[in-house]
């Protein structure tokens, strides 16, 4: 079954390499390719919507767009809200006060809050705390994301499909951080570049032989020849 649909983080996989927050030129390429022959791009981020929603709009990416990894979806104007409500202060305070740094687009964001961790912080700390306040964490490689149950990625690219009418068989997810996982594994195809972590290579379909955005551009082209 041909990909219709191809749901895409964005840091680490369309930038050039992980860890680089610069978007790779040959990525946007393989985007506007993608949408010349009828596949939509979906991006698909831990990012704000502002964020996630501007970058798709001037890469060309016509697919829904996934934001806070997965709490919102915004398509044709309408934003749908996967999650309910937001982190606690209560808990926004002891991340701060053990030495956590906020991200300046919590400020922009409907549910999902980042922070970005001390050197050397306790990670069982952190999972008490998320535990107590029965929240949900997942961690980008860029910063540890806070959310209230209902998101996720792979939750937030099966409304994607929904509103573009493509099954998840249709879908092809590409990522490259732990936080990808619910996507790649919900989706009917997934593939990664070369860089990602070791435990998103481990159960992907197919593992790009090039870094970060020229990895998703090899991926591309797989899909334009009809390969997966």
């Amino acid at each position: 079954m041909a990909v219709k649909l191809v749901a895409t983080d964005v840091d680490g996989t369309l930038t050039l390499r992980r860890g680089v927050l610069l978007v790779s030129l040959e990525a946007i390429e393989a985007i506007r390719e993608l949408e010349a022959n009828g596949v939509r791009v979906s991006l698909v981020s831990g990012n704000s919507l502002p964020i996630t929603a501007g970058l798709a709009r001037y890469f060309g990416a016509t697919g829904p767009s996934v934001a806070e990894n997965g709490c919102v979806v915004f398509y044709e104007g309408k934003t749908v809200h996967l999650c309910k409500g937001r982190p606690p202060d209560e808990l926004r305070r002891e991340l701060l006060e053990a030495g956590f740094r906020e991200s300046w687009q919590n400020a922009y964001r409907h549910h999902d809050l980042a922070f970005y961790p001390p050197p050397g912080y306790d990670t069982g700390m952190l999972s008490r705390i998320i535990e107590k306040y029965g929240m949900i964490l997942y961690d980008s490689g860029y910063a540890v994301h806070i959310q209230p149950p209902g998101g996720g990625k792979d939750a937030g690219v099966e409304v994607a499909a929904k509103l573009l009418n493509v099954s998840l068989e249709e879908t092809l997810a590409v990522g490259d951080g732990l936080n990808d996982l619910p996507m790649l594994e919900v989706a009917g195809h997934s593939a990664c570049p070369v860089d990602a972590d070791p435990e998103v290579k481990r159960v992907v379909d197919y593992v790009a032989s090039k870094p970060g955005g020229r990895g998703f551009a090899e991926i591309a082209s797989l899909v334009l020849e009809g390969r997966f």
